[in-house]
């Protein structure tokens, strides 16, 4: 019986199916450099960490860039901040959650810190778009 498509067809079909068969992935590639862990951060008392959030937040209340709303925020945190500090200074905590509390002072004091920056770069783009 003769074949149902003509020679030439056949063979270029065939070949095709053989390279696709035949193919494989190229490999993956090598893994990069490690990721580095971050630096250990050398925090002071929890008072010092605390008052450095407070003096980052006056910062940032008094960039000339900074619309009424976040000066306004700057101050309800600031008065805030330092009533909770003055409160908390008055009951005892263990040095775990003293801890705890300057890790989480110096975090914020840092973010605030290039929340300033930004802010000292120019007003704030315009959301309008």
């Amino acid at each position: 019986m003769r074949p149902t498509l003509p020679r030439g067809i056949l063979q270029k079909l065939c070949a095709f199916a053989a390279l696709v068969a035949c193919s494989h992935p190229p490999p993956p590639p090598p893994p990069g450099e490690p990721i580095p862990a971050e630096p250990d951060v050398h925090l002071g008392s929890m008072d010092d960490e605390c008052n450095g959030l407070v003096a980052a937040v006056k910062t940032y209340g008094e960039c000339p860039n900074l619309e009424d709303g976040g000066k306004a925020w700057a101050r309800a945190v600031t008065e805030n901040a330092d009533e909770a500090f003055a409160a908390g200074k008055k009951g005892e905590i263990d040095a775990q959650a003293e801890r705890a509390i300057a890790i989480a002072c110096h975090k914020a004091a840092d973010s605030i810190k290039s929340a300033t920056i930004r802010c000292q770069a120019g007003p704030p783009p315009r959301g309008d778009y």
